[in-house]
């Protein structure tokens, strides 16, 4: 019989999973504390939730969402990142924190709606962030209209140019 408070971290972690841009799933043990202290702190900048759940609530949960492809991966000793703003910041700060030592194996990762193994989520880091992606399709749309306005603009440059050729040379 499930208790109340279980009954409501299930409702809680429904919506927050049916919310999330990803889920990120990865074994946590044998961290110590102040590693835990200070990755929560880097993903909470982020705007990344970082919980451990029973992995029964959590498969529960999952499945209310509407996500049924990650019960393989619910055994052992999780940890959840759940992001909710950029899906590629959590895949960054995991590879900052396993370049020295891997502290947090990652099992899975649910990323807009589709499964990635670990491997195949290495790369996810490598892509650029939102923001940066963002820059990037401003620039290639100003940069047809900077174009046109100094074609445009050159013409009347050039006749600037005679006329103070001119003016230069009856002076």
């Amino acid at each position: 019989m499930p208790t109340p408070q279980k009954l409501e971290i299930i409702d809680k972690y429904t919506e927050k999973f049916k919310d999330a841009k990803c889920v990120y799933i990865a074994d946590y043990s044998g961290i110590d504390v102040a590693t835990v202290t200070d990755i929560r702190k880097k993903f909470r900048d982020q705007n990344i939730e970082y919980k451990v759940l029973k992995n029964r609530l959590a498969k529960i949960s999952l499945n209310n969402a509407g996500i049924n492809d990650l019960d393989s991966y619910l055994n052992g000793v999780n940890t959840f990142v759940i992001g909710y703003d950029d899906p590629v910041a959590p895949a960054k700060i995991f590879e900052d924190f396993n370049k020295k030592k891997e502290i947090l194996k990652l099992k899975v990762v649910l990323f807009e709606g589709k499964v990635f193994e670990a491997e195949q989520a290495k790369e996810i880091a490598k892509l650029p962030t939102r923001e940066v992606l963002l820059s990037q399709l401003v620039g290639m749309l100003q940069s047809p209209m900077t174009k046109l306005a100094a074609t445009l603009n050159a013409p009347m440059q050039k006749m600037a140019g005679v006329l103070n050729a001119l003016k230069d040379k009856k002076a």
